[in-house]
Parts: structure tokens; sequence; C-alpha cells
């Protein structure tokens, strides 16, 4: 099952990474007008203003961050075994749980905000269905992130009994 996590992990950061660089990049370099697709809107002959895309670009950077902030948190726990102790094993539930808080906060960023940005300037709207739900599924990853936080907590507090259980004998 390690294997197997560690695999998925790197191989949906390079999805992603290749998929959403595509998609900005891409757009900003003039390769493609694709950008309308993404957001299901109707195709136009125009691009978004350049800063739209600069934007969009950094949340999507910003959003894969936090997500290999959390799979590098999820990795370094696979990697300790059964021996890690409290303090590290609440310190990379951290990294992970405030990685995928980042990680849902970018998404809905990018599928709420950008979907705004990038019309702008464009004089006819018709067509055009913005619809955005930060209560959709992704909600989960903030929910496992704030669960994740706690549990952290915990075991910090665990790793100061643990410690001074120690030194006590």
């Amino acid at each position: 099952m390690n294997i197997f996590a560690k695999g998925a992990m790197a191989l949906s950061l390079s999805y992603y990474a290749v998929i959403f660089g595509y998609i900005w990049v891409g757009q900003l370099l003039g390769l493609h007008n694709d950008i309308w697709e993404v957001f299901d809107f109707p195709i136009q002959s125009t691009t978004p203003p350049a800063w739209t895309l600069i934007v969009g670009f950094l949340l999507t950077v910003f959003a894969l961050l936090a997500l290999a902030s959390a799979y590098r948190g999820a990795w370094i726990i696979l990697g300790g075994g059964p021996d890690q102790d409290f303090r590290d094993l609440g310190k990379n539930l951290r990294r992970i749980a405030w990685g995928l808080l980042g990680f849902w906060l970018g998404y809905n960023l990018i599928s709420g905000v950008m979907q705004y940005l990038i019309v702008i300037g464009l004089s006819d709207l018709d067509g055009f269905e913005f619809g955005w739900d930060p209560l959709d599924l992704d909600i989960v990853f903030a929910i496992m992130g704030v669960v994740l936080l706690a549990i952290s907590q915990t075991l910090e507090r665990a790793w100061l009994a643990e410690d001074e259980t120690k030194h006590f004998l």
C-alpha cells in the first residue's frame, strides 16, 4: 500500500502540474485559446486579459504547492514506519492539514473567482453560466484538513507527556 500511495501522489501531482501548466502557460503564450472550455464558457475569439491569466497561473501554482506540501507530509509519514515519535507525526500531520486547506482554498479561488476575472472586458455575456459551489465535494479537503490539525495538536500533547515520562523515569 505504501508504494501505491506514493506512486499515486507522484502521478497525480505530475499530472495536475502538466495539465494546468499547459492550460495557463499555453494561454499566456498564445499557443491556444482553451481557457473558455476549462470554465465551460462559449468559445471566444479573444483571450482574457493577460493579468487575469497571470492571476490564474499564480493561484494554480499556489494550489499545486499546497497539494505538494500535503503529499510531502504523507510521504514522510509513510516512509517513517511504526517507530515515528509523536512530535514528528504531529508535525507531518500539520503539514498535510495545511496543505489540504491551502489546496481547497486555491481550488475554490480558481473555480470561483477566476471564472469572473477571465470575462472582464467582454461586452456580451450571453451563454455564460457562472456556477461555483464552495460546498461541493472538494469541501472534503477542508474538512480533512481541520480534522488533521486537531489530531496533530493531540499528538503534540502526547509527545509532551511521553517526553515528561522519559525524564521522570
